[in-house]
């Protein structure tokens, strides 16, 4: 959300605020539950790629507009950002819980 007010107070075009707030709210979904089953773990996948995808919308909407360097380093870092969870997210997806252990997964 702080994204979303530094794009409005540097200038950025509607699209990016509006993807921006659409991306925060795809993690905001997902990210106070906890993804125990195959099922539950996709939903997060997803929301990973929805965050990531909208995040590069806003970036590249930002650009188009000629953004100022602050808000294009912003946007930049939320997008490898989003790309690093995106792929973590990928690769936790099909993780199995160890019976002797609690909280601890095996891939």
């Amino acid at each position: 959300m702080l994204a979303a007010l530094l794009t409005w107070l540097q200038g950025g075009s509607w699209l990016s605020i509006l993807a921006v707030v659409l991306g925060a709210a795809c993690l905001a979904i997902v990210a106070p539950f906890d993804a125990p089953a195959p099922r539950e773990r996709m939903r997060v996948v997803l929301a990973c790629m929805a965050y990531s995808i909208l995040i590069g919308v806003a970036t590249v909407a930002a650009q188009r507009v000629e953004a100022p360097t602050l808000l294009m380093l912003a946007l930049v870092f939320l997008l490898i950002c989003g790309t690093s969870i995106t792929c973590w997210a990928l690769a936790t997806r099909r993780r199995r819980r160890i019976p002797a252990s609690h909280r601890y997964y095996d891939f």
